[in-house]
């Protein structure tokens, strides 16, 4: 049953940039897979919106190096509930600025 869940899912999911989130609004986080990327290790996570539509967005690698596997893990697992809050960008670095909100 799992495994067909992620399926359904992967059909209606698409990859997003962070700032393609809407302003303060916390989206829950469904799952979260650390993987490497050109770029280097990040992690993925898939959160899901308003229309219980299923957005995959990378989280930047300052935030991905303080997720701990044990983080990646209770997400995965169900055993924690939390939401990601984009808060816009640093108009100083222009960096994307995330919060975790339970």
């Amino acid at each position: 049953m799992y495994l067909e869940k992620r399926f359904e899912e992967a059909t209606y999911s698409t990859t997003d940039s962070i700032n393609s989130l809407i302003l303060n609004r916390p989206y829950p986080i469904i799952r979260a897979k650390r993987l490497t990327t050109t770029y280097g290790l990040t992690v993925l996570l898939s959160l899901r919106d308003a229309n219980e539509k299923i957005i995959q967005v990378y989280v930047p690698k300052r935030y991905a190096d303080v997720m701990l596997d044990e983080d990646i893990e209770n997400i995965n697992s169900q055993s924690i509930y939390i939401n990601l809050v984009y808060k816009g960008i640093n108009e100083f670095t222009k960096a994307y600025l995330l919060a975790i909100d339970s």
